[in-house]
């Protein structure tokens, strides 16, 4: 899938975050902080740029049902509107989209008496938009928000198919249709302010579309034409990377009546910072096969090791903290299950594996200081995964056997709540622990392959199968931390 390797953004979101400013040295331990030379209100506009991609699953009418990544550009602009009370920051924004979040899958799958059927579906987002409130917390330039509003995409989507049988002949079949969708969303995100009244900024979001059966029309040789049909579409969830810039149109002085609340002394957390995990994770898998039972239905342990990169911005407001981050794991979670059952008077045995190639995680993060050093958080976000599945069945009936071997990819979406604490050491670096728990999102899975048996030669199959997953990470990093403010860092003693 496109995706797969595109999706480095995710962690990218966090980096991005980090390379908004120049830096000097954090953590160290600080005198309380000036008042803030930026005041987030008033007006602005900006562009932005990005990346996304999610699942797209169709309920196919004539066929097996279809289940593939979509991914692709994005690019836009935006308006929106802030008011700063002390450190809180409250907005309303506006952004619109042009996109290419395109996707496409083949299936072919060849049935007794000779039949073979090839089917190609295509779905395309070609513009984005989203209304949403924001709610901050500043310090000196950085701004850490999140936001929540709904989303509208337009969509295009085709279907051409061909179907060869040797008794009735062959008979192909096109058709295509257009959608509105409107949906959900939430997001998190960081701004920085430049000089001059511009700001930098890197904004994650999730939305979720759910299901919708959009009205096609076509053509086929075997249906008086042209026919129409509805075709039920999931869109499960599109995660969108964006960085972007803003030119704030007033430049309002900051209220004296409602001033900053100042980080307390000791080690101050506001800024950028990027570093490296690694750690372990287990969990379960369920998966129900379309038809249940044979041979793909059952649920199996999953885990193994998992390492990567992080990065992201805290600001700090007396003793509390507000972040966001970005996380990228190479992970070697991987299980399997085998089993027999009866089965009419026949014999099965069943395989079912999985793996997971990599994790991203995008999250918010709200905490407190204790004492100089420490800082302990909580966390919530989304997760995205590349996962592959396979099954393989055999049913053995006295002296007769028939096979079934098929395996595909899928982008599983989920929600994590986490904890963590972070430890200062001396200079820029902090370690930490955390852990989170994942639960992903019923997903809707493809798995192609091979279907044998001793009548005729082996023939093209597809399969369908609903995957459900929970995680729980256990992970040890170190991160480099970088301060905007060089010259108001200062020794505490």
């Amino acid at each position: 899938m496109a995706i797969t390797g595109r999706f480095l953004s995710t962690a990218a979101f966090g980096l991005a975050l980090t390379q908004a400013a120049s830096a000097a040295d954090l953590p160290v331990k600080a005198v309380a902080l000036a008042p803030a030379a930026v005041d987030w209100s008033g007006v602005y506009v900006g562009v932005h740029a990005g990346y996304g991609g999610g699942m797209k699953d169709w309920c196919n009418v004539f066929g097996p049902n279809n289940d593939y990544a979509a991914s692709g550009f994005l690019a836009g602009g935006q308006i929106g509107i802030n008011k700063q009370i002390a450190s809180l920051v409250f907005g309303l924004e506006l952004d619109g989209s042009w996109a290419n979040i395109r996707g496409s899958q083949n299936m072919r799958v060849e049935e007794p008496f000779f039949i073979d059927t090839t089917a190609t579906v295509t779905s395309r987002i070609e513009a984005l938009a989203t209304a949403a409130g924001r709610v901050g917390l500043a310090a000196d330039r950085w701004l850490v928000f999140a936001k929540g509003g709904i989303a509208g995409t337009w969509e295009k989507h085709s279907s051409n198919a061909a179907s060869n049988d040797f008794f009735a002949g062959t008979a192909s079949s096109s058709f295509s249709g257009n959608e509105y969708r409107w949906a959900p969303m939430i997001g998190l995100g960081a701004e920085y302010a430049l000089e001059g009244n511009w700001s930098v900024k890197a904004e994650y979001d999730y939305l979720h579309f759910g299901t919708r059966s959009v009205r096609m029309s076509g053509s086929s040789t075997a249906l008086p034409t042209p026919f129409s049909v509805d075709v039920p579409i999931t869109q499960d969830s599109i995660h969108l990377i964006k960085v972007g810039a803003n030119y704030r149109i007033a430049d309002p002085a900051v209220d004296p009546k409602y001033p900053p609340v100042r980080a307390v002394p000791g080690t101050n957390w506001t800024g950028g910072f990027v570093g490296v995990q690694g750690g372990y994770g287990f969990g379960r898998e369920w998966r129900s096969q379309a038809p249940a039972p044979l041979p793909g239905s059952g649920s199996f342990d999953v885990s193994g090791w998992l390492g990567g990169f992080d990065g992201g911005v805290n600001v700090q407001s007396g003793v509390f903290v507000l972040g966001v981050e970005g996380e990228w794991m190479w992970t070697g979670i991987k299980g399997s299950r085998s089993s027999t059952f009866p089965l009419g008077g026949s014999m099965v045995t069943s395989g079912l594996n999985t793996s997971t190639d990599w994790l991203a995680i995008a999250s918010g993060r709200a905490g407190f200081v204790v004492g100089d050093r420490l800082l302990v958080y909580g966390k919530a976000g989304l997760a995205l995964a590349n996962e592959n599945h396979a099954m393989n069945g055999v049913e053995v009936f006295g002296a007769l056997s028939e096979s079934l071997a098929a395996s595909g990819k899928a982008l599983h979406s989920g929600a994590v709540i986490g904890t963590g604490l972070e430890y200062a050491l001396a200079g820029n670096w902090s370690v930490k622990g955390e852990y989170n728990y994942i639960r992903m999102l019923n997903q809707q899975t493809s798995q192609s392959g091979t279907y044998s048996q001793p009548l005729w030669a082996p023939a093209a199959a597809a399969v369908n199968s609903a995957i459900t997953q929970d995680l729980q990470l256990f992970k040890l990093g170190v991160n480099y931390h970088f301060n905007p403010l060089p010259g108001a860092i200062t020794a505490r003693y």
